[in-house]
């Protein structure tokens, strides 16, 4: 599960994408309040082969602002605590 964080008065939300047996994905996301996707919805729940999971969940992060800029955010913290590796080119 990934949380991921919006600011002060937006809340954020909440998704998990985990492989079946089959192969197929299941992907969650559930929003903080007052937060919602782009489309209006609050949870998306549902199981897809791959390519179908990955074209929803970019859809959802592209139509979604504050979803974008949070993981963009998570990035961001994620490369300053870990690192890329040796400094130089």
């Amino acid at each position: 599960m990934l949380r991921i964080d919006g600011d002060s008065t937006t809340g954020g939300a909440h998704i998990s994408v985990r492989r079946t047996q089959g192969g197929r994905i299941e992907l969650f996301v559930d929003c903080d309040r007052p937060q919602a996707l782009g489309d209006g919805t609050t949870v998306v729940s549902s199981t897809l082969p791959p390519g179908k999971a990955r074209e929803l969940l970019a859809k959802l992060v592209q139509e979604t602002p504050w979803l974008q800029e949070a993981l963009a955010m998570q990035r961001v913290d994620q490369l300053l605590s870990e690192g890329t590796g040796p400094v130089g080119w």
